[in-house]
């Protein structure tokens, strides 16, 4: 089973590897702009809104992905970097046909996150989450 596990995650990395050479276990760049990099950006940034919701009201957005990386372990890591900014909408607007808008007054965020996917298990988990204040 485990092979079988070890050939699936292979096959589901290959494309994405570059002409040098990836030790398993080891983080590997790959394009910020890559449909799971999305994905695992997006979920990163709900389960940031969510956790800060005490203390913030307002939603944050991504600005641009700065750098992405994987590392296939007991799962698959997705390590971001990116800027986020301070949107217009309030936390408990639900409706989705209005787009939340950036408010041109907030300061930027550099965030670290590293979100954990075990796609056998049907779990996705932001296992790291570090912001900071971008300085004008």
């Amino acid at each position: 089973m485990f092979v079988c596990f070890v050939i699936f995650v292979c096959a589901l990395s290959g494309p994405l590897v570059t002409a040098h050479h990836v030790m398993t276990g080891q983080p590997y760049e790959v394009p910020v702009n890559s449909t799971d990099v999305l994905r695992a950006a997006r979920f990163a940034v709900v389960e940031f809104n969510r956790a800060n919701a005490a203390e913030e009201q307002f939603t944050y957005t991504i600005v641009n992905i700065t750098s992405a990386k994987i590392q296939v372990v007991a799962g698959i890591n997705y390590i971001l970097d990116m800027h986020l900014r301070r949107t217009v909408c309030k936390r408990n607007d639900t409706a989705d046909s209005t787009p939340c808008v950036i408010d041109s007054d907030s300061k930027e965020l550099l965030c670290h996150f590293i979100v954990t996917y075990i796609p056998w298990e049907y779990s996705c988990v932001l296992t790291q989450k570090k912001c900071h204040r971008l300085i004008d």
